[in-house]
């Protein structure tokens, strides 16, 4: 697989993981509204997984840069990052909403 190929691929793979994290965070977040803190716990546990994998992509580019085999970044790989860090930080934040619901 080429260089720019392996980078895309790479990217796409945080994206998504880190968008099914985001999802699987505003769902913890809407089902402790409700009440529902055990399917609150599981779903923010489910968006950790995915946060996980995202972070395994992540690292993944950084040892490839660490190597020199990236050359340029382009737009794909800094929305990638983005992505990354909102949805950490959304799930770190609904976190704590759900700990202030529960109380």
């Amino acid at each position: 697989m080429q260089n720019d190929e392996k980078l895309e691929e790479i990217a796409m793979l945080i994206i998504a993981n880190s968008g099914a994290a985001r999802s699987g965070a505003f769902g913890a977040l809407e089902e402790a509204k409700k009440g529902n803190f055990d399917s609150a716990e599981q779903l923010l546990q489910e968006a950790e997984k995915s946060l996980h994998k995202a972070h395994e992509s992540h690292r993944e580019l950084l040892k490839m840069d660490a190597k020199g085999e990236i050359e340029k970044t382009g737009i794909l790989l800094a929305h990638a990052q983005d992505h990354l860090m909102g949805s950490t930080l959304a799930k770190e934040l609904i976190r704590e909403l759900i700990v202030l619901y529960k109380k």
